[in-house]
């Protein structure tokens, strides 16, 4: 019996402090054998496209990468089948793509081919009505999120205080050269990829990091609250990694990219992560925790209980925004389903799975 292909799953994009943020140049490492655009309005079958073509390929046995919509983790944005490192995606906004290549790696499918357009122009008025609202709630829940970033800021200038960074600097160079032991040189320059296993969405917070790892993978988790001093020493170990020729997944925050959650080295099977989802089962725990001073006063210590409860506030309050603009989505997705030819779309995923399967043999 054919064994199913390993399956990973995580996000390309992420609403942030500063709105949309994308990592879609990242859909695949490096230049992609091929990859297919999709092109088409909300509700012209995009995700289902993509999650079939996926479904495909592993029930082949073959490992396939899933990237998940940054505002609706339910559908899919892209994926990605990694021995041939071929990917579809959707190339519509906010994520909007274009060829760099065309024909020879980038190919367009316009799935605004098979739908009637007269139909869809009778609802003209109701469908940009909706698009303004839409732009609206985003607005909005990225000023929430903006807010949320300046107490997270906040927060970080409270737990960062008085930080030892001289201890931390010893245990730093302790850690790397552990890991730097094993990684001998492979006569190459490491890349980075950049991309997001937590989104902030109309679901809530979710995480994929248990579903985001390699096939096989050793854990350490680092134990810190301040963040600043887990991004420093996993922007070290990364720095480290590159030069020895390594490539890199780097998994940042969504709220504010500029902070790195976890660092995945496929060829290594090495993850090193703040995300406490993986304490349970890390091999290694690097506690930066114990170099915060213990002495936190009365007023330090309401400060940061406050700051927790308006942090989260804001939020919950950014996901309510982006979840009303969901169910609003939800009702544009309607008038173009009811205006699609399906049957034909069927035809051409069946095309595309045939001719993607001629280029991995």
């Amino acid at each position: 019996m054919q064994e199913y292909g390993h399956v990973r799953e995580f996000f390309l994009g992420a609403n942030t402090h500063k709105g949309f943020h994308s990592f879609y140049d990242y859909v695949v490492p490096g230049i992609p054998n091929r990859l297919f655009i999709l092109k088409g309005g909300p509700g012209t079958g995009k995700s289902t496209f993509l999650r079939k073509i996926a479904s495909e390929f592993a029930d082949m046995g073959y490992d396939v990468e899933l990237h998940h919509c940054s505002s609706d983790n339910d559908s899919l944005d892209g994926i990605r089948i990694v021995p041939f490192n071929i990917a579809v995606m959707d190339g519509t906004a906010p994520h909007t793509t274009d060829p760099k290549y065309p024909a020879v790696v980038d190919e367009i499918i316009n799935l605004g081919d098979y739908w009637h357009k007269e139909k869809i122009e009778k609802n003209r008025t109701s469908i940009i009505s909706i698009g303004k609202e839409l732009k609206k709630l985003y607005t909005s829940s990225y000023r929430f999120l903006n807010a949320a970033k300046e107490v997270q800021d906040d927060m970080e200038a409270l737990i960062g205080d008085d930080f030892d960074w001289l201890n931390y600097t010893k245990m730093l160079n302790e850690y790397k050269m552990s890991i730097m032991e094993s990684a001998k040189p492979t006569g190459k320059q490491g890349e980075a990829r950049h991309l997001f296993h937590s989104s902030i969405n109309s679901s809530g917070r979710v995480d994929y990091i248990e579903i985001a790892l390699p096939k096989k993978h050793e854990c350490h988790y680092i134990k810190c609250q301040y963040q600043g001093a887990a991004t420093k020493l996993l922007n070290s170990i990364v720095s480290d990694l590159l030069m020895t020729g390594y490539d890199v997944e780097v998994f940042h925050q969504p709220l504010d990219p500029e902070i790195i959650e976890t660092i995945m080295v496929n060829e290594l099977g090495l993850v090193i992560s703040s995300d406490a989802n993986v304490e349970k089962t890390a091999v290694r725990v690097i506690d930066l925790d114990i170099l915060r001073k213990k002495d936190i006063s009365d007023n330090e210590s309401s400060f940061l209980t406050r700051d927790r409860i308006l942090f989260n506030n804001l939020i919950d309050e950014a996901i309510m925004k982006i979840r009303t603009a969901k169910k609003l989505h939800d009702e544009l997705e309607k008038y173009y389903i009811e205006s699609m030819d399906f049957k034909k779309i069927a035809e051409l995923r069946c095309k595309v799975i045939e001719r993607i399967r001629s280029m991995c043999k």
